[in-house]
């Protein structure tokens, strides 16, 4: 999906392009955000999303430490999550619980 860019910090990428007279014709840099918005998604608190209180994970309830405690219920949980916002992913969990990944179907 094609959306405006965020950084790391959360903040909108910006690239000023001016025209002859020095008039801005662009500014925000658009490009696929399907990165950021299963990032956004994962660490965001119910609430957090002001146009969609009721979408988040909350990925810090979930974690003990570095370990996933219930692999089962993190990824059911993630991926309705995920598919609440039109995202169709699979999320795999390592056999110890210390990582996961976000595969897009």
């Amino acid at each position: 999906m094609t959306g405006i860019l965020l950084d790391q910090e959360f903040d909108l990428v910006i690239d000023v392009v001016r025209d002859s007279s020095g008039k801005i014709k662009s500014g925000l840099v658009l490009g696929n955000i399907d990165y950021q918005r299963c990032h956004m998604i994962t660490i965001a608190q119910k609430g957090d999303i002001k146009g969609a209180p009721t979408l988040g994970f909350g990925i810090e309830n979930y974690m003990r430490g570095v370990v996933i405690d219930n692999n089962q219920k993190f990824k059911t949980e993630l991926q309705k999550e995920l598919k609440a916002d039109g995202i169709n992913a699979e999320v795999i969990v390592s056999a110890d619980g210390t990582e996961f990944k976000i595969n897009q179907k």
